[in-house]
């Protein structure tokens, strides 16, 4: 029994999630036996494909809540924020994250509740872009957007010249 207490300890205090750079979503778990791949003295040029939307319109992004992660995973593998350069692309399914509060409470019933995250993603440097087909294709054309996103003539466009641009394409789901 005391054995059992004791893994169980052990087990509830290694699933405790960190937020080492970002604060509003992103939690990553420490990995202290994990070998070192990430490379601190490289730039990570990073396009993040983000198309997915929350099971309910309460729910945080879970592709933006990727972007975060990413974040805090190169923070807890020793990169710092300043050495990843990242641009991401909504579109699709996605598209509803990029609404004022506003906006978001009216058709939804809620406050957007990706505005922090947003914000804070913006803060370090992150760029946004939502696809000019995507809003045209789901109505929200003159639908009011944080300002932190950028309109793009497609996402297609976006990810292709980042990728050409050397960015890596991941897909944000």
């Amino acid at each position: 029994m005391l054995l059992a207490l004791c893994l169980n300890a052990v087990e509830t205090q290694a699933q405790t999630k960190e937020f080492p750079v970002i604060k509003n979503g992103g939690g990553v778990f420490p990995v202290p036996e994990a070998v070192a791949v990430a490379d601190p003295s490289m730039a990570y040029k990073i396009v993040g494909d983000l198309m997915v939307g929350p099971e309910k319109p309460n729910e945080l992004n879970p592709g933006l809540d990727r972007v975060a992660r990413l974040f805090n995973a190169y923070s807890e593998a020793g990169i710092p924020a300043d050495k990843i350069k990242m641009v991401v692309v909504v579109h699709f399914k996605g598209t509803p994250l990029i609404m004022t509060d506003e906006a978001y409470k009216k058709e939804f019933g809620v406050p957007n509740p990706n505005t922090a995250l947003i914000d804070e993603l913006a803060g370090k440097g992150v760029e946004f872009f939502i696809c000019g087909q995507s809003l045209r294709m789901r109505g929200y054309t003159d639908t009011p957007r944080n300002p932190n996103i950028k309109v793009t003539h497609a996402a297609l466009i976006a990810t292709t010249t980042y990728q050409l641009k050397g960015y890596a394409v991941l897909s944000m789901p």
